[in-house]
């Protein structure tokens, strides 16, 4: 009986190869992931983020909902102008200017913005790196 058998090395030999390649496609595919995830940014579902098109939607329909009947009647003819101007163009369209006179209006005939930090009172602020900085 011999103590070593030379028609098994063959066949180990490829097993071990075998062996090899999945763990090294195992490697490359986790690694793969790791890198895809470290890219990824997902929002948390209770974020307190809101999109810019979500924005603009209450920005138009809180301005849509003015009581014309409770400005002057000068005013009244400028926030007309400046709601078909947003209703053809859209609320980017709008000067900064534009955008605080209807946001004045709003607030002045009883239509309040949605309060720009949903945190409660107790919570610390935010530090200056974690804040959203629209693009």
């Amino acid at each position: 009986m011999r103590a070593f058998d030379s028609t098994l090395i063959l066949p180990l030999g490829l097993l071990a190869i075998l062996a090899g390649a999945a763990l090294t496609i195992a490697l490359v595919r986790a690694a793969r992931a790791q890198r895809r995830a470290k890219r990824r940014t997902v929002e948390l579902p209770n974020s307190h983020y809101t999109s810019q098109l979500a924005r603009a939607v209450e920005t138009r329909h809180r301005w849509h909902s003015i009581a014309l009947d409770k400005i002057h009647e000068i005013n009244r003819e400028e926030v007309v102008r400046l709601l078909a101007k947003v209703e053809a163009l859209g609320v980017d369209a709008l000067r900064p200017n534009e955008r605080i006179f209807l946001d004045t209006m709003a607030r002045l005939a009883g239509t309040t913005p949605p309060p720009s930090e949903p945190r409660d009172k107790g919570t610390p602020p935010l530090s200056p790196d974690l804040q959203h900085r629209p693009a």
